[in-house]
């Protein structure tokens, strides 16, 4: 799998081009069952197009009558397969029939608050903007450590890597900036380089913070990514 690559500017009004490589995650806790052995995760068959709600609903008529069918019997479930271990799966689209779609189109569909669709539209195909056509621009935004995690949740962290002296020396001084403020420096698109980040093609917009850290010659360059602030609830008077 190829390393991202992201266009970043720093306070000296310097750029470079640098890889995006993910951090990688703690391993998982193993959990184990009452007899001590180690529990498996597995997908199992919940339901097969018989016994779907269209279906049903197609076979008894109108509602009630499937009502008073599901308190009679089981007909939502199949006996020979409902519970079965599913092993790997790929994802097929169904027509409103229940036959699969061999071609299909994407549209994005607006409901209002009943669930009544009030605008239907062509997706936008939004561009990554990790590489961007304009130089990028340094925000000379800095929040401090422990604002940002009361104000953000992040969910992805990648490590900022160089392939070349030039770029170790980039990113050295700016690691060495951050930790001298002790703070993360906000990194964006856009003129003001505060806009979102987009990391693939109609991938979620995301807030970008480098958190930078230095011991003798070496350095540890971090991007926190953000995919929506936290807020205080409103109180209901």
């Amino acid at each position: 799998m190829p390393l991202r690559r992201i266009r970043l500017a720093d306070h000296r009004g310097r750029e470079a081009t640098v890889l995006l490589v993910p951090r990688s995650r703690p391993p998982r806790a193993s959990y184990t069952d009452s007899s001590n052995a180690p529990v498996r995760f597995t997908r199992l068959v919940k339901a097969t197009e018989r016994t779907c709600y269209t279906a049903l609903l197609s076979r008894h008529g109108d509602p009630d009558s499937l009502v008073r069918a599901l308190i009679v019997g089981d007909p939502e479930i199949d006996m020979q397969a409902t519970g079965c271990e599913a092993g790997p799966c790929d994802r097929v689209y169904m027509g409103a029939d229940g036959k699969p779609l061999y071609s299909t189109r994407m549209v994005d569909v607006v409901h209002d608050r009943e669930g009544n669709e009030i605008a239907r539209s062509e997706p936008d195909n939004i561009p990554a903007n990790l590489l961007p056509d304009m130089p990028p621009h340094w925000s000379g935004k800095l929040i401090a450590k422990s604002d940002a995690a009361r104000c953000y949740a992040f969910t992805r962290v990648y490590q900022v890597r160089h392939s070349n002296s030039l770029e170790f020396d980039f990113l050295f001084g700016l690691a060495k900036h951050l930790e001298e403020r002790d703070a993360l420096a906000l990194v964006g698109s856009g003129p003001k380089g505060t806009g979102p980040l987009i990391l693939e093609r109609n991938g979620t917009p995301m807030k970008g913070f480098l958190e930078g850290r230095v011991k003798d010659d070496s350095y540890l360059l971090i991007l926190h990514l953000a995919s929506f602030d936290l807020k205080t609830p409103e109180v209901l008077s």
